[in-house]
């Protein structure tokens, strides 16, 4: 695994530790991770789902492997937010968010090329599919959570206005609705949608680090062990147990899909907290613990 600890996974958040270093030389502050993170919810986060939705191949993808892991995810999703709420007392909007960490994981550009590395080209489709139920159920899912929660005082038609309005759900829907009719991909969107997602990443891993670089890493932060430690050791349990409980763990080349569970928090949930103002500083450090942390799982797993 040193092999794949320098390349892809140190590269990939040698970003997020140039934020940090550029914010506390004084050149980028919090104004400035907002204006990049608003690109990467507007942008970059809506072309990237576009052109991936439009092209995942839905026909070849194993149902019983997809509800197997969702079923983990929700379980994931509901015990992080309620002992958010319940023991650290967070707010309702950062307690969704907590909850989405502990379970959506930085499969694309992390775990998906060790993959590829270590299983080859058949781990693509498992960890494929597990991306697209991830896109349109966990993801589109908080956001919803997310405007009801930011929009409590308003009525429900001012709700469903901005959930129809919401630029990473109609790229969801406008995705998924290309592939399903078939209807072919102009060549010069594809190259829009390539060019402005392949910013995703690393825009949101730059913001987070100008978000980090006022915290103080040598005090432990107590929520965001909470959620590396149901990501990195209870999430892969729990789907090693679901797997070997209802279907046999032989029958599904489980490896690649306990590599996505025992993967690190993606930045997804922290691009939503900067979006929605939540409070975002447990979140990110979750992202760091959490990568730190599954070299280690990923190592035992691998």
């Amino acid at each position: 695994m040193v092999s794949a600890f320098l390349n892809p996974i140190f590269p990939v958040f040698a970003i997020m530790l140039v934020g940090i270093v550029f914010a506390r030389r004084g050149l980028f502050d919090s104004g400035a991770a907002h204006a990049i993170n608003r690109f990467v919810f507007y942008v970059a986060v809506p072309a990237l789902l576009f052109l991936l939705l439009a092209r995942a191949d839905l026909g070849n993808v194993d149902l019983r492997l997809l509800a197997v892991y969702f079923i983990s995810e929700v379980i994931l999703f509901a015990t992080a937010a309620l002992i958010a709420r319940l023991l650290f007392k967070c707010a309702a909007a950062e307690s969704i968010l907590l909850g989405m960490a502990s379970c959506f994981v930085n499969h694309v550009f992390f775990v998906l090329p060790i993959a590829a590395i270590l299983y080859g080209e058949e781990a693509t489709a498992p960890i494929g599919a597990i991306i697209a139920i991830d896109t349109t159920v966990i993801f589109a899912g908080t956001i919803m959570g997310l405007e009801f929660a930011s929009h409590r005082s308003e009525s429900t038609w001012r709700v469903l206005r901005s959930l129809l309005t919401n630029p990473v759900l109609v790229s969801i829907t406008t995705g998924l609705a290309v592939n399903i009719s078939g209807i072919g991909v102009h060549e010069g969107i594809v190259t829009f949608s390539s060019f402005a997602g392949a910013a995703a990443a690393p825009a949101s891993l730059f913001s987070l680090g100008i978000i980090l670089a006022g915290t103080r890493f040598f005090s432990v932060d107590y929520t965001a062990v909470m959620v590396t430690a149901l990501k990195i050791v209870i999430h892969p349990l729990v789907v090693w147990l679901l797997f070997s409980s209802f279907f046999g763990v032989e029958s599904f080349r489980p490896n690649a899909v306990l590599l996505v569970a025992a993967g690190p928090c993606g930045a997804m949930p922290f691009v939503l907290a900067m979006q929605y103002r939540v409070r975002a500083e447990s979140i990110g450090l979750a992202v760091i613990y959490s990568t730190v942390a599954s070299l280690f799982t990923l190592s035992i797993i691998a």
